[in-house]
């Protein structure tokens, strides 16, 4: 194994997110597209623990598609983030929030096979959490919580990215940048997971 703890960090990311998709996949509703997206970042992460670990035993295709699915993986899972908070929305609202997420959906792809592709699937996850801010803010009636435990998670988030340009010794910066993650995604799965807001229903 090449970056043995770098891989188990991702790893723990991977059981972390599959066991809070499955407590959200409980709660039914909307809740269940925020499953698909914390199931999605699962997988991107179980990806990254294969490349950090054993990329030197694959061949430059291998490691290639496998960096590809990784960020595609990331590009489903802000595209189910936009989804879930357009399903809370109005009929009108909803539309045009679909529209946006399946054109986001399109140029992450698209956007991965650049130069540029990481960077820019960063921006577009980060964008995503942005919409479901905004979105949480003007429903904050239905619980003043979940846009506090968000905005936590976009700092967490940021304080990891941050990290990364921090030499770290020791240790290695992906690593403090998993274990930031961590707590950015369950802060994501707090801010979604309150019961009253599960049942509230989709407006018409």
């Amino acid at each position: 194994m090449a970056e043995p703890i770098t891989t188990l960090t991702d790893y723990a990311i991977a059981l972390e997110c599959l066991i809070l998709a499955g407590l959200l996949l409980g709660q039914g509703g909307v809740q269940r597209l925020w499953a698909a997206a914390f199931t999605s970042v699962s997988g991107a992460a179980l990806m990254g623990g294969i490349y950090h670990g054993f990329a030197h035993q694959m061949s430059l295709l291998q490691r290639i598609w496998l960096w590809q699915g990784m960020g595609i993986a990331v590009a489903i899972a802000s595209f189910f983030t936009v989804v879930a908070a357009a399903m809370t929305l109005r009929r009108g609202r909803r539309r045009a929030l679909l529209a946006l997420a399946t054109a986001k959906l399109a140029l992450a792809i698209a956007a991965g096979f650049t130069l540029w592709g990481f960077a820019l699937r960063v921006a577009d996850y980060l964008s995503a959490l942005l919409i479901v801010l905004l979105v949480q803010w003007l429903q904050r009636y239905r619980d003043p919580s979940a846009p506090v435990w968000l905005l936590a998670a976009i700092a967490f988030s940021g304080l990891g990215a941050i990290g990364l340009l921090i030499p770290w010794p020791g240790v290695s910066p992906l690593v403090v940048y998993h274990l930031v993650q961590m707590v950015a995604l369950f802060c994501i799965y707090r801010s979604v997971a309150a019961k009253h807001q599960a049942n509230a229903g989709v407006p018409g």
